[in-house]
């Protein structure tokens, strides 16, 4: 089936990493006019990967659209990288779906910068500590190769520039095709987001109140080095184990030898839920990185911000 005869999406989950996409998309999914895939990991994030992009719009519809009820009032995908990618992701989503639709949650830059931080210390891939990673952002990125270049997973700061990303958006789509959600105030206040969002979409049951999606704990790693190791021990396994042990599940099925079972259990020591406070010094600098940016963002939301600054 060609993509003129599958349905596609009409509108898009982005935002960025660690500011809420995933549990909005889990609450959003439960609503029976709105289609999202089932598959939550890895996210599609088509319009931002090359690799992906260039497999083409058939390759993306018959992979994350194949099974789309004709029920479904609004069709969508999250991929949280989609505001980062800024202008060249938004000229490649226009190209395709002119009138699509965009729901952007924002978690206040700063201490999304923190949780992005300590998720990528989670997955393996960050040695350094806080403070020594924000010194030498640019350096790391610049000197990443191939597909790591594209996924920047020590981005810590970039992806805080709200208002010059969602610029560059306006430049491909009006502005009334962008809705932007505060993300505490989805955590705080869900069921009134919710309305805001189900009104953007065009839904017809406004009133629909989801299952309160489970929240897991948020794991903090002991040695960031041994992290590493034991990602690079466990391969494709790594994310899976990680999120087997945060559901408490039985771990069992990733044991094939003696390594392996050290190794799990010293990845299930590595982990606590405990979460440990930015340190201070890295806020100040934040708060003034944020600044100028902070003035351009209040131009494109309805919501107060004065708590980021």
């Amino acid at each position: 089936m060609k993509h003129s005869e599958r349905r596609g999406p009409n509108f898009l989950i982005g935002g960025t990493v660690a500011a809420g996409t995933s549990f909005l998309s889990s609450v959003l999914i439960q609503h029976p006019q709105i289609y999202l895939p089932k598959e939550m990991r890895p996210e599609p994030q088509f319009f931002f990967k090359s690799w992906e992009y260039e497999k083409g719009l058939d390759y993306y519809l018959e992979r994350w659209f194949f099974e789309v009820p004709e029920t479904a009032v609004a069709v969508g995908e999250r991929s949280s990288s989609y505001l980062h990618g800024g202008a060249s992701v938004a000229r490649r989503i226009a190209e395709a779906y002119p009138q699509m639709k965009f729901i952007f949650t924002l978690r206040n830059p700063i201490e999304r910068a923190w949780a992005n931080y300590r998720f990528t210390v989670l997955e393996g891939l960050e040695e350094l500590d806080f403070e020594e990673a924000l010194e030498r952002e640019q350096e790391r990125i610049a000197s990443e190769e191939g597909r790591w270049a594209e996924i920047q997973p020590r981005s810590y700061t970039r992806r805080g520039y709200y208002g010059i990303q969602l610029k560059e958006y306006c430049d491909s789509f009006d502005r009334e095709a962008i809705l932007v959600i505060k993300s505490e105030s989805l955590s705080k206040n869900t069921q009134a987001e919710l309305l805001k969002i189900y009104t953007f979409l065009g839904l017809s049951d406004v009133r629909f109140t989801p299952e309160r999606v489970p929240d897991h704990t948020s794991f903090s790693v002991v040695d960031r080095r041994l992290q590493t190791r034991l990602r690079a021990h466990f391969g494709d396994d790594y994310y899976k184990i990680v999120e087997a042990i945060r559901k408490e599940q039985d771990l069992s099925v990733f044991v094939r030898n003696d390594a392996d079972e050290s190794a799990v259990e010293a990845l299930r020591n590595n982990l606590k839920g405990t979460k440990e406070p930015m340190p201070q010094e890295c806020r100040e600098y934040l708060r003034k990185l944020y600044a100028d940016d902070m003035k351009i963002l209040e131009q494109f939301v309805d919501f107060d911000i004065s708590d980021w600054k």
